[in-house]
């Protein structure tokens, strides 16, 4: 019988060693398998990307359990694998049971992460090379160049912790640097444990492929099915890129949203910027023109609110994301530091923000709790977007990022000297950022404050002694005030910007009745009643109550996910989404510091425009995006209220 030379293989191991099942690669993305799946692929193909953009796609398909290459074997190792966990753990001893059973279907189902507009895992399979380090590598990355997202070579394993069978293939096509020749090379990969066949010990390591040296399968061959390969006819450059098939893909209940809210969270930066695409099924497209629709999105943030950390870290994200965009709102410093070279910062300052900083590198998320910033309780309401745009700036974080690339340690670094350096850099960052958020967020400090209420409680000045008389002198120095900034409950809009209808000063309908409406309740007054809080009868001009009668006003209404984009000097898109249904006065006003002011609406595209405001009628939920022509010219930062007509 001629020897197989295609197939599944796990090498002999002659020392008698033994993997057992827990492999210490997939614990480190067991914790959240699809979060880190979308990370790690996206990662991948952006270090890849061929050009300005990389565009990824994910999809769930089902395939016949027979299509799978040489699932016999495969099988057969399961089963081996099954019998040896008896003496494994009951985690190890269920998994094997479920994938014997997997395979025992007619079809199962497999995701698959296809790139473009990428240069593929290159390879041929030999050290040194991406497609070597992805498939047979350990602890190692074989990355493009020094600023890639990928550092440590323990991402490769994300992709295995969602495949109920452990076990993967991966499909490139990729052009040969000597030749210029396009090549395609096809290989699987299983991460099992250990098991005796044939009387010889055998690793939990297996490959599918060219058994000899298990080595991949190059070229196009019947041998591959048609769903695996990535391409089955003739190579080009349009087909270059890499594609990720996972067996037995665990579609938990949502996965496409988990996936979708990863990718959103991590690579907002990137995406804006157009250097990124994803496609998720047929639910799911971010890219540039869509990235600020997917945060808006309510029916989205309801859905995450089980979800760790959420919906605060999407609303973070948010803020992040407007800042990074740019805008009239946005302060922009930058600056050109000793070992990072020439960094970025982008600031609003608005309230409700968080009051944090993140930190991009390449456009992907790394942290926002960088040690030397995270605490400001005496700055104004904030968020800051630091950018590193150097290329040795970015090589020295991405050497000082963990594997998880969520943090810089400079205790990673190779030498005491780089230790050092990455040190000095990183105290570079946090001061100068710093300096920028106390020119533009620190709260404003009166050196010396008047306060005539309290006089009668100190000396009284006399006529002797230069007019001093018994003042006191104050032995620490100057009083001192500083004000404490409000937090208020009102949301940030997407823009940035607020909208507020809870003060009374959003109050905007007309009171008739009796009293001046500011007084309290001794004797009688008249007056028109504006500015009101109520319609309840009062007999005076003390606190608290208006003169009798009928509101003929508006009522506010509550209103989420705010943007408002300035289109030109006087020209503003508008967009909010209200919590109920009617018909209602959106109101603009200029954010002042101190106060609000109207900005009249002389016309829109939706609605009936009145006393320069916009009357329309809204349904609950349903956004609602106006563009509004403004009577002055206007381009700073703008309030949004909406009252009900009734």
């Amino acid at each position: 019988m001629e020897e197989k030379k295609v197939g599944w293989h796990h090498p002999v191991d002659n020392a008698d060693q033994w993997d057992g099942f827990n492999e210490p690669g997939l614990e480190h993305f067991s914790g959240q398998p699809i979060v880190s799946l979308a990370r790690e692929v996206v990662q991948n193909s952006l270090d890849a990307k061929e050009g300005s953009m990389a565009e990824v796609r994910f999809e769930a398909i089902q395939v016949k359990t027979s299509d799978i290459p040489d699932v016999v074997s495969l099988t057969q190792n399961l089963e081996l694998c099954r019998q040896a966990a008896k003496d494994e753990s009951k985690k190890a001893q269920s998994f094997f049971e479920e994938a014997t059973k997997m395979l025992s279907s007619d079809k199962i189902t497999v995701l698959q992460a296809s790139d473009h507009y990428t240069k593929g895992m290159v390879g041929p399979a030999v050290k040194g090379t991406p497609f070597y380090a992805f498939m047979k590598a350990k602890g190692k990355s074989q990355q493009s160049n020094d600023t890639a997202t990928g550092a440590f070579g323990i991402g490769k394993f994300a992709p295995y912790n969602v495949s109920k069978l452990r076990t993967i293939f991966v499909s490139t096509i990729y052009e040969d640097e000597e030749s210029h020749i396009f090549q395609q090379l096809t290989q699987g990969r299983s991460i099992l444990m250990s098991h005796d066949k044939g009387g010889e010990r055998r690793h939990g390591i297996g490959f599918w492929g060219n058994i000899e040296k298990c080595q991949p399968v190059s070229g196009t061959t019947s041998e591959i099915p048609k769903w695996l390969q990535r391409s089955e006819g003739s190579l080009s450059k349009d087909l270059k890129g890499s594609t990720l098939s996972i067996l037995g893909f665990d579609a938990t209940n949502g996965w496409e949203l988990q996936l979708a809210l990863s990718v959103a969270e991590n690579f907002f930066g990137a995406i804006f910027d157009g250097h990124l695409r994803v496609i998720i099924g047929d639910k799911f497209k971010l890219d540039s023109t869509s990235i600020f629709d997917f945060f808006d999105d309510e029916k989205i943030k309801k859905s995450i609110s089980s979800y760790d950390n959420e919906p605060e870290n999407f609303d973070n994200r948010l803020a992040y994301l407007t800042a990074h965009s740019g805008g009239v709102e946005v302060i922009t410093e930058e600056s050109e530091q000793s070992h990072l070279g020439l960094c970025q910062l982008k600031l609003i300052v608005s309230e409700t923000l968080p009051r944090k900083v993140c930190i991009l590198r390449n456009g992907m998320f790394i942290t926002d709790s960088l040690s030397g910033l995270k605490r400001f309780s005496d700055f104004k309401d904030f968020v800051a977007v630091f950018h590193c745009q150097s290329t040795k700036g970015n090589s020295l974080l991405r050497a000082m990022e963990p594997p998880k690339h969520d943090d810089f340690e400079p205790a990673r670094l190779y030498s005491k000297e780089e230790q050092r350096k990455g040190k000095k850099a990183l105290a570079d960052l946090a001061e100068w950022v710093k300096g920028c958020l106390r020119k533009h967020a620190k709260d404003p400090i009166h050196d010396v404050t008047s306060l005539d209420e309290m006089k009668d409680l100190f000396g009284d000045e006399g006529d002797g002694d230069n007019g001093k008389g018994l003042e006191e002198i104050n032995p620490y120095g100057s009083i001192v005030v500083r004000a404490k900034p409000i937090r208020s409950t009102t949301p940030l809009s997407s823009a940035g910007l607020l909208y507020d209808n809870t003060e009374d000063d959003g109050y905007l309908g007309e009171i008739e009745g009796e009293g001046d409406g500011g007084g309290g309740d001794s004797g009688e007054g008249h007056g028109d009643g504006h500015g009101g809080t109520g319609a309840e009868k009062g007999d005076g001009t003390g606190g608290g109550k208006t003169g009798g009668g009928k509101s003929i006003g508006y009522l506010p209404i509550d209103i989420c996910n705010v943007r408002s984009i300035v289109l030109g000097n006087s020209l503003r898109k508008i967009g909010f989404t209200p919590y109920s249904s009617g018909t209602v006065s959106v109101e603009l006003k200029e954010a002042g510091a101190d106060s609000d002011y109207p900005l009249a609406v002389r016309a829109s595209n939706q609605g009936e425009v009145f006393d320069g405001k916009v009357r329309l009628d809204v349904k609950a939920g349903e956004r609602v995006v106006i563009e509004v022509e403004l009577s002055e010219s206007f381009t700073g930062a703008v309030k949004v209220g909406a009252h009900e007509i009734r």
